[in-house]
């Protein structure tokens, strides 16, 4: 009988949701579908625009153009109802954290893409131009943040997992890459020694830029502990299938550790970081108010 993957604890009482990663794949779909419906409009040069039988359509004052302006400002005025959900965190009835994470997330990826085929990819006016751009970084910000957010070990409604439990987590994990053969008890003593040198050479900065300088450090000093536990499992007589096991639970294993022993660094990074993206999440949000406001007024609306 096969044996389990050392982290098959963990990841069963943190499951990961498909619908996210579904709903995304099934937007996308759509969108390219539309974008090949109507590129032969959006790729032409502005002037020549106007003789497309799309033009009246897909312009961003057409019927369609503004459809997609709608479905993207209600998505985007939708995304900030997170930042509700977080402060009424014990409203149990209003739905876990992560299904809301989710929705933040979807929203805050398919709203943009709304956006900009209400643009028919031009930005002729200043507002639509800062705007646009205050939209992109607010993305960028807000997926940098989703994975500062995922480094936290948390339990399956969102919360951060208590300490007991993710002591039970490591314990339980190094036991199980120890039972996989020859070869594994020596990438465990691998992953704790590498481990703990990274904790200790990560620093003492526990807010602002300094965590997250810090968890990237230690993250990035662990990048090829996979290929050492392989080598280190192959040369203590594993064969390659198994060495491949071995070292790949290793990886997974080496990351669960010093996202435990840096728990407190990590999570002072993405509440930092969240802090920022909310305040970027305000700048983008006047400067849409005024692109709005000047297509309202020169009667595009």
């Amino acid at each position: 009988m096969a044996k389990p993957a050392p982290n098959a604890a963990i990841s069963s009482r943190r499951p990961s949701s498909w619908i996210l990663p579904a709903a995304l794949a099934v937007t996308a779909a759509a969108f390219l579908a539309a974008l090949a419906y109507s590129w032969s409009y959006y790729g032409l040069p502005w002037e020549a625009r106007f003789d497309s039988p799309l033009h009246r359509r897909l312009r961003s004052s057409g019927s369609v153009g503004h459809l997609y302006g709608y479905i993207g400002l209600a998505l985007i005025v939708g995304n900030l109802l997170y930042l509700v959900r977080r402060r009424l965190v014990n409203v149990t009835w209003l739905g876990s954290m992560r299904a809301w994470m989710d929705w933040h997330v979807f929203s805050g990826v398919v709203g943009p893409a709304f956006v900009v085929l209400h643009s028919a990819f031009t930005l002729r006016t200043f507002p639509a131009l800062v705007s646009s751009l205050s939209l992109g970084v607010v993305v960028v910000t807000g997926l940098f943040g989703r994975y500062l957010y995922r480094l936290v070990p948390r339990v399956a409604d969102g919360r951060q997992e208590p300490a007991d439990e993710l002591a039970a987590d490591v314990d339980h994990a190094l036991m199980s890459l120890r039972g996989l053969g020859p070869g594994s008890v020596q990438a465990a003593e691998l992953v704790e020694r590498r481990v703990d040198t990274a904790v200790a050479n990560a620093g003492s900065a526990r807010t602002g830029i300094g965590a997250i300088m810090s968890a990237l450090r230690v993250l990035w000093s662990l990048r090829d502990l996979r290929q050492a536990a392989r080598s280190v499992a192959r040369d203590a007589g594993a064969h390659e299938a198994r060495a491949r096991d071995i070292s790949s639970a290793a990886a997974q294993i080496g990351r669960l550790i010093a996202r435990v022993d840096l728990i407190d660094t990590f999570a002072h990074a993405a509440a930092f970081w969240r802090g920022l993206h909310r305040n970027l999440v305000v700048v983008m949000m006047i400067a849409a108010s005024l692109h709005v406001s000047v297509a309202i007024y020169l009667g595009f609306v």
